[in-house]
């Protein structure tokens, strides 16, 4: 009891040097009892990783991540001479030497998340993980869910902390240069709290790693009434999203065998691509889309808590209903970034003209997902649905990704975190490069019947390559795809020049507070 006791004044203190801004943002309502009494105590304190991650509206490291990295990749537009409450010109810019906002925040709410799981694990751990009397065969199942969803949230974060702060596998300073302090275990003293372990990133990546394999071990494929607690319903950390993480993260290394091992039991399981592009989008409450394979969850009925942070890059406004199209049409009035013509002309959704190419029309993803507008005409009458009438010197047309609030209640719109057409088109290009064209067809071809298209009889890896950004465009994935690959990360409609492999200093520098610091 005492060395809980002792767990509990230094997260205190740990929770207090990882501060942010907004900190009444992360006040729970009924923060959990520590030490934790029974099982239901302790499911209380399972959810607070994922509220770091996901659930404060204006700021949670899952969607300043998808707006940072999406403004810095070719895939989208700054529109000149506006204007709104984020720091838009550095991450559009790339300035990423200087000390920024957003990454802060995903800096400061990584580590919440990471602390938090370790004061559970730590807790399982201290009570050779059977910390109850008498437990039943549902505690049993529980209690290593529990473990599973805390190795599993404290990967996800660190793999989060490493994209932002730190060079990409296989830079010359990936495994010389230590960078992020690695915390696995609660301090016992603010001794302890004042002096973290620095790691190389590598180290780090292996840690994430080794989570991640501990976490597809432990977790259930899916929620199972008569065994899990109802919170875990939805929202939650399964096997199959461990498996997709893990072939995330062996995608970023370079480890394309090990990653389309796990691609392979994911694409195996229960998800498919019969449904229109829009329904992995529209749903709200326990409800998800039958591609998903993990979604936040956004739908406490007592507490709205939207995800806002993507309004700087979509179409309908947060508080959109029904949609947002027709009748409940509402735009965010603040959004800066749609998608870049140079990116709309690659993909063959935009002619030379600038105008709307049949191929786009013909596509379920342009029609359902993203929202065309023409220019400002010079009339104050204009449809606002059609014309560009919240910027008046804007004067071509933009297509905006329209992927978010788009549920009956906007607000409550579940957020696609993990999605089988990512899956499906990660061991496309991997089949493609170890020479399997054949398979990586078929692959590419599963998407593209899914949104309309005939299938190609053969293809190339320029196809994979924009079947991906029709398919991903707005949900943070061009910049760490073509990272993955190797590629260069080119200027989409910048005047700047592509920034090569492996991309010195194109990571974002550390709080300042923090390298004071360290």
């Amino acid at each position: 009891m005492n060395t809980i006791k002792q767990r509990i004044l230094a997260l205190s203190l740990l929770l207090a040097f990882a501060g942010c801004n907004n900190d009444d943002f992360f006040e729970l309502q009924n923060p959990p009892e520590f030490p934790w009494l029974n099982m239901e105590e302790l499911e209380r304190g399972v959810v607070t990783p994922y509220n770091y991650a996901f659930t404060s509206s204006w700021s949670n490291f899952f969607g300043d991540d998808r707006l940072i990295f999406d403004c810095m990749s070719d895939a989208v537009y700054l529109l000149p001479n506006t204007s709104a409450d984020i720091p838009f010109e550095e991450m559009y810019l790339r300035t990423t030497g200087v000390e920024m906002t957003k990454a802060n925040s995903g800096f400061s709410l990584g580590y919440k998340c990471i602390t938090h799981a370790n004061s559970v694990l730590d807790f399982l751990i201290e009570n050779d993980y059977r910390p109850f009397d008498n437990p039943t065969e549902r505690d049993l199942a529980n209690l290593d869910r529990i473990q599973g969803e805390m190795q599993f949230m404290r990967a996800y974060a660190y793999f989060y902390l490493t994209r932002r702060h730190c060079p990409v596998p296989g830079a010359p300073n990936f495994s010389t240069e230590e960078i992020l302090p690695l915390r696995l275990e609660t301090p016992l003293s603010a001794e302890e709290a004042n002096s973290p372990r620095y790691v190389t990133t590598d180290v780090i990546y292996n840690q994430i790693i080794d989570d991640l394999k501990a976490a597809k071990g432990l977790l259930p494929e899916a929620y199972d009434a008569g065994i899990h607690h109802p919170s875990y319903v939805q929202g939650r950390a399964t096997r199959y999203a461990a498996a997709a993480m893990l072939g995330r993260v062996y995608f970023q290394m370079g480890e394309f065998e090990l990653a389309e091992a796990e691609l392979d039991y994911v694409i195996s399981g229960p998800f498919t691509l019969s449904e229109d592009p829009i329904e992995a989008f529209n749903k709200d409450y326990a409800e998800d889309g039958a591609e998903v394979i993990w979604a936040t969850n956004n739908h406490d009925p007592e507490i709205i808590r939207p995800n806002k942070v993507p309004t700087s890059m979509n179409w309908s406004d947060y508080r959109a209903t029904n949609g947002g199209r027709g009748e409940y049409h509402k735009r965010c009035t603040w959004n800066q970034f749609p998608m870049s013509h140079t990116i709309l002309k690659q993909v063959g959704w935009m002619d030379e003209n600038l105008g709307t190419t049949e191929a786009a029309l013909q596509d379920k993803r342009y029609q359902q997902l993203f929202w065309r507008i023409e220019g400002n005409p010079g009339t104050n009458s204009a449809d606002p649905t059609q014309y560009e009438m919240q910027y008046p010197h804007i004067k071509d047309p933009h297509v905006w990704g329209d992927k978010y609030y788009r549920a009956t209640d906007g607000q409550r719109s579940n957020v696609p975190v993990i999605r089988l057409a990512e899956m499906l088109l990660t061991r496309s290009i991997i089949r493609f490069r170890s020479g399997d064209a054949t398979g990586a067809a078929e692959d590419l071809n599963q998407v593209r019947v899914r949104a309309g298209l005939e299938p190609l009889a053969s293809i190339t890896e320029q196809d994979i390559h924009n079947e991906r950004i029709k398919e991903m465009a707005f949900e943070g994935d061009r910049f760490h795809y073509l990272q993955a690959l190797q590629l260069p990360i080119y200027p989409g409609d910048r005047e700047a020049a592509p920034i090569e492999y492996p991309y010195t200093d194109l990571y974002w520098k550390l709080p300042q507070s923090e390298l004071d610091f360290k």
